[in-house]
C-alpha cells in the first residue's frame, strides 16, 4: 500500500502539478471577511480562555476558529446560493480565509501572546527576599517591557482608574512585533527551501490539509458524497456528541456515569516495581483517534509500541534498583532523536539545498522559481537575514552571542523536525514539539555555569525573557501552518506566493489585535484572577508557568547545576535509536518501526498512545477486511470524530461555557 493510500488523501489531492491553472484567493471580500472574523475570534478567545477558562480553543490543530469559519460558511452557503449567488466565495477565497483566520487567531493563543506578556512582567511583580528577581530585573533592558512599578502592579491587580497604560507598552511591543515577524519570515523561508524536496520528491501527503479541502470541495470524486452530507461523518459526529453530553451531565450530577477526559491506569500499580507505572493514563481524545486514521500504519504502531517499551524499561529500572527521578528520561531521549532527525532531513535534501544555494549565489533562476512560494534567492537571503535579526535581537537584549546562536539554532532545527512530523503523519498535537524540555536541555547537557557569561545574571536573566517560545508557548510550532498553506494552495489552485503574504500579514495583524485585546483585559480585571487565577495573588495557569520558569533560572544562578550524566546517556540513546531506525528503513522499506513514531512516543506518548492504538487497530482491520476501497469509505466516519470534537468541544462548549461558568468542565486540545 502506498503512503498516499494509507493517509486517506485521494490521488487528486496528492498530485498538484506546477503547471496547473492557478487563481488568486486574495480579493477585497476575502480580506474583509478575514479581518472581521479574526477580530470576533480574538474577542471569543478572551471570553473562553481568560474570563471563563473553560475551553482552550487556540490549542487545537487545525485551529478551531478557522474550522468554525468554514463550517459556518457551509451552513449559510445554500441560502446564499439562492438569495445572493454573487456573494458566494470561491474555493480559493475560502482557502485564504481559512489560512488567515487560523494564523491570525493563533497569535492570541495560550502559548503565544498569553505567555509572552506575563514573561515580561512576572519577575518585577514577584521579586522578593526569597529569590534573586530584583538582581535579575536589573539586567533586563527597558525597551523589552514596561518598568514603571505601578504599570507592573496594575497589570496583575487591575486598574481602578486611568485605563490601560498604552504609552508604557507601545515602544516595547513595537520591538517585539519586529522580532515575531522576523521569526516567522525566517521559518517561512526555511520551509520554502524544503518544500519541493518534501512535496515533489518524497511525496509527503500533508494529511491535515485534507480537512479544509474536504470541507470546501465543490465536486467530490465520482461516487463520493460531500463530507457534510455523508451519513458516516454524522455517525462519528454523534459519538462525540454523546461523549461530551455524558461528561457534562457527570459534572452536574456525579451519579451519572461518564468516561471523563482521562482514566488513570496507574491507580492499579501500587507495588514495587510496578509502581513505576503509577503515572500512566488513558486520554480520551476523539480528534486523535479520528485524525489518527489518516496517519500511516507504521507511525501509529511505533507510537504505542515505543511508549509501552519505555514503560517496560521504567519497570525494569525500578526492579534493578535504579530509582533516579525521571528514569528512563523519555523526553531527553526525544531531544536526542529530534537532533538526529534534524540532521537527517538536511542530509536527505542536501542535493536540492546545494542546488538552491548555488543558484541563489549565481542569480540563476529556473522554471521552479516562478512556481515556488518565494524565489529561491529570496528564500536563502530571507532565512539568513531573518535568523541574524532574531539572534541580534536576543544579543541586544543581553544574551551572549554563542548562547543566542545555540538557543535559536536548536529552536529552528526542532521546528523543522516538527514540521516534518505534521506534514508526514498529520498528528494533531502541539506538544509533539518538546517545548519545556528545550529550555532545560542545554543546562542538563552543559550545566548552568557554562551560561553565566558576563556575570551570573546577565545572559540567564535576558534569555529567560525569551522562554515564552519554549515554556508553555508555541509560536514556533504555529509556523508550520505556513508550510501547510503551501500545500493547500496547490490543492485549491491558489498562487503559493499569495500564501506567504497572507501568513506574514495575519501574524502582524493577529499580534496587534492580541496585544490590544489582552492588555485591555489584563488591566481591566487583573491578571491574577484570569485563566483560572484567584484573588490570592498567585495568578492563573500562565502566570504559574512563567513564575516557575523565572524561579528555575534563579536557582540556576544561585546553585550551580552540573551536567547530568544519565541524561547524556538518554540523549545519546535517543540519537542512536533514531539513526538505527533510519538505517533499518533504508534496508527494509516495509519496516513497521518509524523514527517519527519513536520521537512522538518519547515526547508525548502519554497523550497519544491510547488513541493511536485504537486508530491502528481500526485501520489495520479495515484494510485487512476491505482493502483500500473500504478504507476510503470509512474516512468520513473518522473525520466525523475529529470534526465533532472540534465543533462540540470547541465551538459549542467554548461558547456555551461562557454563560455557564459554574459547570467546571474544561476542554483542552493539547
Amino acid at each position: 500500500m502506498t503512503e498516499q493510500e494509507q493517509s486517506g488523501v485521494r490521488p487528486a489531492e496528492v498530485e498538484a502539478h506546477p503547471s496547473a491553472r492557478v487563481v488568486g484567493g486574495v480579493t477585497p471580500r476575502s480580506v474583509v471577511i478575514s479581518l472581521v472574523v479574526v477580530f470576533l475570534c480574538v474577542f471569543w478567545i478572551r471570553q473562553a480562555e481568560l474570563l471563563s477558562f473553560t475551553c482552550q480553543i487556540t490549542e487545537s490543530v487545525p485551529p478551531i476558529p478557522a474550522l468554525a469559519t468554514l463550517l459556518l460558511y457551509a451552513a449559510i452557503a445554500p441560502l446564499l446560493r439562492r438569495v445572493a449567488p454573487r456573494w458566494m466565495l470561491t474555493r480559493a477565497e475560502l482557502g485564504v480565509v481559512f489560512v488567515f483566520v487560523g494564523i491570525g487567531t493563533v497569535m492570541s493563543a495560550v502559548g503565544v501572546t498569553q505567555a509572552f506578556l506575563p514573561y515580561q512582567t512576572v519577575p518585577f511583580y514577584f521579586q522578593g527576599s526569597d529569590n534573586n528577581f530584583d538582581q535579575m530585573c536589573q539586567h533586563l533592558p527597558s525597551w523589552t517591557g514596561p518598568r514603571d512599578p505601578e504599570v507592573i502592579r496594575t497589570f496583575f491587580e487591575g486598574v481602578d482608574v486611568g485605563g490601560t497604560p498604552w504609552r508604557a507598552w507601545s515602544g516595547p511591543l513595537a520591538w517585539w512585533l519586529l522580532f515575531f515577524v522576523a521569526f516567522w519570515v525566517t521559518a517561512t523561508c526555511i520551509f520554502v527551501l524544503f518544500r519541493a524536496q518534501w512535496s515533489e520528491r518524497e511525496r509527503l501527503t500533508y494529511p491535515l490539509v485534507s480537512i479544509p479541502v474536504r470541507l470546501i470541495e465543490e465536486r467530490p470524486a465520482a461516487g463520493e458524497v460531500p463530507l457534510l452530507r455523508n451519513r458516516m461523518m454524522w455517525l462519528g459526529f454523534g459519538v462525540v456528541l454523546v461523549f461530551h453530553v455524558m461528561n457534562v451531565l457527570h459534572v452536574v450530577n456525579p451519579s451519572v456515569a461518564a468516561p471523563g477526559p482521562t482514566y488513570a491506569l496507574g491507580q492499579f500499580f501500587t507495588e514495587r516495581p510496578l509502581d513505576a507505572l503509577s503515572g500512566i493514563s488513558i486520554w480520551h481524545r476523539p480528534e486523535l483517534v479520528g485524525l489518527g486514521y489518516l496517519v500511516p500504519l507504521d507511525i501509529l504502531f511505533s507510537v504505542w509500541f515505543f511508549f509501552v517499551l519505555e514503560q517496560v524499561a521504567a519497570v525494569l529500572g525500578r526492579a534493578g534498583g535504579f530509582d533516579t527521578a525521571g528514569y528512563p528520561f523519555e523526553i531527553t531521549q526525544g531531544m536526542g532523536a529530534y537532533i538526529a532527525m534534524s540532521f537527517f532531513l538536511v542530509f536527505m535534501a542536501r542535493r536540492h539545498l546545494a542546488d538552491v544555494i548555488r543558484r541563489a549565489w549565481s542569480g540563476t533562476r529556473g522554471a521552479d522559481d516562478r512556481t515556488e512560494a518565494l524565489p529561491y534567492r529570496t528564500a536563502v537571503a530571507g532565512a539568513a537575514i531573518g535568523f541574524a535579526v532574531v539572534v541580534g535581537f536576543a544579543v541586544r537584549a543581553g544574551v551572549a552571542p554563542w548562547v543566542a546562536l545555540l538557543f535559536f539554532g536548536l529552536l529552528f532545527a526542532f521546528q523543522l523536525t516538527y514540521c516534518r512530523i505534521r506534514c508526514e503523519s498529520g498528528t494533531p498535537a502541539i506538544w509533539v514539539l518538546p517545548h519545556t524540555e528545550l529550555r532545560l536541555f542545554p543546562f542538563q547537557m552543559l550545566g548552568s555555569d557554562a551560561f553565566k557569561v558576563g556575570g551570573s545574571f546577565r545572559t540567564l536573566s535576558s534569555l529567560t525573557s525569551f522562554y515564552f517560545l519554549v515554556h508553555g508557548g508555541f509560536f514556533n510550532q504555529s509556523t508550520v501552518y505556513q508550510m501547510e498553506s503551501f500545500r493547500l494552495a496547490d490543492e485549491l489552485g491558489i498562487r503559493k506566493r499569495q500564501m506567504v503574504g497572507v501568513g506574514v500579514v495575519a501574524v502582524a495583524i493577529g499580534l496587534v489585535l492580541a496585544f490590544w485585546m489582552f492588555l485591555w483585559t489584563y488591566y481591566s480585571y487583573g491578571t491574577n484572577v484570569l485563566a483560572g487565577g484567584s484573588t490570592s495573588g498567585t495568578g492563573g495557569v500562565r502566570i504559574a508557568y512563567c513564575l516557575q520558569s523565572w524561579q528555575q533560572t534563579s536557582g540556576q544562578i544561585t546553585l550551580a547545576t552540573t551536567p547530568e550524566r544519565p541524561r547524556h546517556v538518554a540523549a545519546l540513546m535517543g540519537f542512536s535509536v533514531t539513526v538505527g531506525l533510519l538505517l533499518a528503513r533504508a534496508v527494509m522499506l516495509r519496516s513497521w518501526l518509524s523514527p517519527l513514531g519513536y520521537i512522538m512516543a518519547t515526547i508525548n506518548g502519554m497523550q497519544l498512545w491510547w488513541s493511536f492504538l485504537l486508530a491502528w487497530i481500526a485501520k489495520a482491520a479495515i484494510l485487512r477486511l476491505g482493502g483500500v476501497t473500504l478504507y476510503r469509505r470509512m474516512v468520513p466516519l473518522f473525520l466525523g470524530l475529529a470534526l465533532g470534537q472540534f465543533f462540540i468541544g470547541g465551538v459549542v462548549w467554548g461558547t456555551l461555557a461562557i454563560f455557564f461558568r459554574d459547570i467546571s468542565y474544561v476542554i483542552w486540545f493539547t
